[in-house]
């Protein structure tokens, strides 16, 4: 748990150093997803906005399909 706790924190210092570096550059672009409950909330801005935003979808979808299959296998342990 520690070691992802880690890696989670390396990764947002890392993100937020690489759009300051875009910043800088002069051309950002954003995109994300942000989930409240089962809705779907998806923002994007500049040039490739809409292209990160469904990237953004997609990595989403895709960690609540992990989300939901590990759920899922933790309650079938706990039958057996």
């Amino acid at each position: 748990m520690q070691k992802l706790l880690g890696l989670g924190l390396v990764l947002v210092v890392v993100g937020l150093f690489l759009v300051a570096i875009g910043y800088a550059s002069g051309t950002v672009s954003v995109g994300g997803v942000v989930f409240i409950g089962p809705v779907p909330i998806v923002f994007g801005s500049g040039p490739a906005g809409d292209q990160l935003a469904l990237i953004s979808v997609v990595i989403g979808a895709a960690m609540m399909v992990v989300l939901l299959t590990w759920v899922w296998r933790l309650a079938c342990q706990r039958r057996a």
